[in-house]
């Protein structure tokens, strides 16, 4: 008897089954169903069964506001299609691959999945190749897949019912009903309330926590993207602008117009300050040597990834925590406010330079072939668009690969002073062993880590010291130049060094207490935020260095390196150090270097005039953001 045979036996046995046509099971399958998904949501997220059965029971307001639009969201689908498992697929197979995409970004970054992540949902499949080769999905993540299929085959066997031969009228006047329902169980007053009544400036990690993921990413969803300030007038905007104007320096001749090469380096510090780790050779001696004469630490806005966000917050000098929990730097609705916003690299061309930037990748990530020349950069080359021969680290083009492109760019610039801007990618996660044709051969002892897990710490060495390499070869080249070169080299971000088991390098050799940031008080999330950087020059300027050089301020700082002329905003942004460094999702440092979860009573009318600005620029009636970003000397302008 063939397969086929015995299927259709199989089909026609199930279709006698009396039991298919009754309606209370059908009934009461349909609200077990959202029950039942919520559950499996949970389990993924918190990996263990019991604890999901309690977050459900302590959490019941959340859990009955999700169930009733999971329930009236199938009802819906059910009704209008005449089948219940398409109502129950719907509910079913979009949350759980969610649940699952979320855990493991949690294990990638240490952070849940941002609402402002959803608007890279159509690259899902590269960040997907950032994944560790037999990465973990954690010991209840499969066991719930497979509880997921078997929801699917009981919706399928409940399946058939008399409503499949409903006229339309009945189903369009049962599918207006179900959708009615679902209306009022989403945006009734209680259900508004409990999705907002969480503290001001609440982490996803929070919401998630107080809400479920579902309903989490919903209330960060309905957040809108930056609410106007409570002093955004008019007449508040031109009483800032004038009080700016005032204490603005003017633009003096530039002794020196120096070629700027910045060099943002994927996920570089300095390794050797982890404890537990004993190097018998430096694994970064260039850069070693380099901020020893001239550098310090880089605080950055991210952890473990988003270098997007960090090259628009530095290019822009935007604190990451003014746009709302629905956007970010590179997620804007708003395509146009990409045009209006500040940036170094109008601020630079409007001094005459040329401007470049070149990226050892694609340009699908955080659409930089949108943004990038939206802020400025006349010319863009990708991983495609090489002209040297590439050469190939990691799975990526190698360090040394985009130091040729750049050394080949500029000895292809024209007469006037260039702005090179050069993103690396070798040293992007996953880290594992293998990951290099070849062991990093730098001499070092970590005998915390062993087997899989050291090789993965080695290949993060493996990528350092080749990032290193490449600052080398740069400066060897700038060293002999005839033209006046000052090169910037800083890291974006520390890496996320997952390791299995939700644990990750940081917090097996005791440098983060917790491999979950949401354990981070501000202390440690300044710490766990800090890279390194370098500035260096050709000809003999004596360049200071500060101890410590936020994202926010690092575009201010390169314009006074190089001599030149700060625009009004960048005035504004270097002024404001004095009362705030850095700005971001539970992490607030101020004008001495301090850490605190908000704003400090010092601060608050800095962060005020700073907030109000932002919106101005970005969202408001841009009553002074043609005078913030005017990129023209005064010298220059004929005024």
């Amino acid at each position: 008897m063939s397969i086929l045979h015995q299927i259709r036996r199989i089909r026609v046995t199930i279709q006698t089954w009396p039991w298919r046509r009754w309606p209370w099971l059908r009934a009461l399958f349909a609200a077990f169903a959202p029950l039942a998904v919520i559950w499996l949501c949970q389990l993924i997220i918190l990996q263990d069964g019991a604890a999901a059965s309690a977050w459900i029971d302590g959490h019941m307001e959340a859990f009955f506001l999700t169930w009733g639009v999971l329930f009236f969201t199938e009802l819906l689908a059910a009704v209008l299609t005449g089948r219940l498992f398409v109502g129950t697929a719907l509910i079913g197979i979009p949350t759980v691959l969610f649940s699952v995409a979320d855990y493991l970004k949690e294990m990638l970054n240490g952070t849940p999945i941002m609402a402002s992540d959803l608007a890279m949902t159509g690259q899902a499949g590269q960040i997907a190749g950032f994944l560790r080769p037999g990465m973990d999905l954690g010991a209840a993540t499969v066991p719930a897949l497979w509880l997921t299929i078997l929801l699917l085959v009981l919706a399928a066997l409940l399946s058939k019912g008399p409503e499949r031969s409903w006229s339309l009228r009945r189903r369009l006047c049962a599918g207006g009903a179900a959708l009615s329902l679902l209306c009022n169980a989403a945006w009734m007053p209680a259900a508004q309330s409990l999705l907002a009544d969480g503290p001001e400036n609440e982490s996803q990690g929070s919401r998630n926590d107080r809400l479920g993921l579902l309903a989490g990413i919903w209330s960060a969803l309905r957040a809108s993207a930056m609410e106007a300030p409570d002093a955004y007038s008019e007449n508040n905007m031109n009483r800032i602008l004038r009080q700016l104007q005032a204490d603005q320096e003017p633009a003096g001749e530039a002794e020196v117009r120096p070629n700027i090469v910045l060099i943002l380096s994927e996920s570089f510090f300095d390794v050797t300050r982890l404890p537990g780790v004993t190097f018998r050779e430096d694994p970064i001696p260039h850069f070693r040597a380099l901020q020893a004469q001239s550098g310090g630490r880089f605080l950055s806005s991210a952890y473990a990834g988003g270098t997007g966000n960090v090259e628009m917050e530095l290019f822009t000098a935007i604190p990451s925590a003014f746009p709302g929990a629905s956007e970010s730097l590179t997620t804007l609705s708003d395509r146009g406010a990409y045009h209006r916003m500040p940036s170094l690299v109008k601020a630079l061309e409007g001094q005459g330079y040329d401007t470049e930037m070149v990226h050892s990748y694609n340009d699908s990530l955080y659409d930089r072939s949108y943004d990038m020349p939206a802020i400025g950069f006349e010319t863009r080359i990708f991983d495609r668009d090489f002209t040297v021969d590439k050469r190939y680290a990691g799975g990526y083009l190698s360090d040394d690969c985009l130091a040729d492109q750049l050394i080949e760019r500029f000895e292809q610039k024209g007469d006037g002073p260039l702005f090179l801007y050069g993103l690396t990618m070798e040293n992007h996660q996953p880290y594992f062993a293998g990951k290099f044709t070849e062991p990093s051969g730098v001499d070092y002892d970590c005998p915390t880590l062993t087997g899989s897990d050291l090789g993965a710490f080695d290949s993060l060495v493996h990528g350092l010291h080749d990032a290193d390499a490449m600052l080398g070869k740069l400066v060897d080249y700038f060293e002999d130049c005839d033209e006046p070169v000052m090169l910037v080299f800083l890291g974006d971000h520390l890496p996320g060094l997952y390791l299995d088991g939700k644990d990750t390098v940081y917090s097996r050799l005791g440098y983060a207490s917790s491999p979950d940031t949401e354990d981070w008080d501000a202390e440690e999330l300044l710490k766990m935020h800090q890279t390194d950087y370098v500035v260096w020059n050709n000809y003999g300027a004596d360049l200071t260095a500060p101890e410590r050089v936020s994202v926010t301020d690092m575009a201010a700082q390169m314009l006074d390196w190089a001599g030149l002329w700060k625009p009004l905003w960048f005035d504004w942004v270097e002024r404001s150090e004095a009362d705030m460094t850095l700005y971001r999702e539970r992490l607030f440092v101020d004008g001495v270097g301090e850490p605190y979860d908000e704003p400090t009573e010092e601060s608050a009318e800095t962060v005020s005039i700073y907030r109000s600005l932002v919106y101005d620029i970005l969202y408001g009636e841009h009553y002074i953001s043609g005078a913030l970003t005017d990129y023209t000397p005064e010298d220059d302008a004929g005024d």
